[in-house]
């Protein structure tokens, strides 16, 4: 009987300890899912397992996502214990909120506030060229008609122009009680509030940013 009783009691710790590292895993994963979210505002983030967890060597693996250019859906998590490297299969569910039509916007539109607006939902579900901030929409010019309601995506819009490469544009270089005005040549598009490259009549190449009236230099 007391056999009995001591068998009973290592398998009842085998158990435990599985479970106090399978929990201690799950946090590591939850941790490392949430430190690739930390700019994103999401509402809810679940995770799920659609496979059974390999067997670790080690009960504080180092942790790598696999497919970094994702954020949510189906994940994989690289798990290396020593020279052993095993893979999690994960699936990252995450609610939040995302840009849509607030009406029906015609091609060539320049977006405003009054155009678009804020709906929550599953952004897993949504596909991955979703905008989820209003202010990346604003000033942008639609590419294409987008329909009342239809999710705003980055294929859809183009940046609102204000200078285009290869212009002559008026350059204001400010310094130290100090401005000087000059011209020169964009290096590239810019839009209004964009720091782009500039080539002075004098040769030299420097970064500016576009402003309504020029492109305006910081000379520090």
């Amino acid at each position: 009987m007391p056999q009995i009783i001591r068998l009973l009691f290592l398998f009842c710790m085998l158990g435990c300890s599985k479970i106090v590292c399978a929990t201690a895993l799950e946090k590591q994963i939850s941790d490392l899912i949430h430190q690739q979210l930390i700019d994103v505002k999401v509402d809810k983030v679940v995770i799920n397992y659609p496979t059974a967890k390999p067997q670790l060597s080690c009960d504080s693996p180092t942790l790598a996502i696999l497919n970094k250019n994702k954020q949510w859906g189906n994940l994989t998590i690289t798990a290396r214990c020593e020279n052993i490297t095993k893979y999690i299969q994960i699936y990252v569910a995450v609610s939040g909120h995302y840009v849509i039509a607030k009406q029906a916007i015609s091609a060539g539109t320049l977006i405003t506030e009054q155009l678009v607006k804020m709906q929550s939902g599953q952004l897993d579900k949504l596909p991955a060229t979703v905008i989820l901030n209003q202010s990346e929409v604003i000033n942008h010019l639609a590419l294409r008609n987008i329909n009342d309601g239809e999710v705003i995506k980055n294929s859809m819009l183009q940046k609102n122009w204000y200078v285009k490469a290869g212009q002559t544009v008026k350059v204001i270089i400010n310094g130290e009680g100090y401005s000087i005005a000059t011209h020169g040549k964009t290096l590239s598009n810019g839009a209004l509030g964009e720091s782009i490259n500039i080539k002075l009549n004098t040769g030299n190449v420097v970064e500016g940013v576009v402003s309504e009236k020029a492109i305006i230099i910081i000379n520090k």
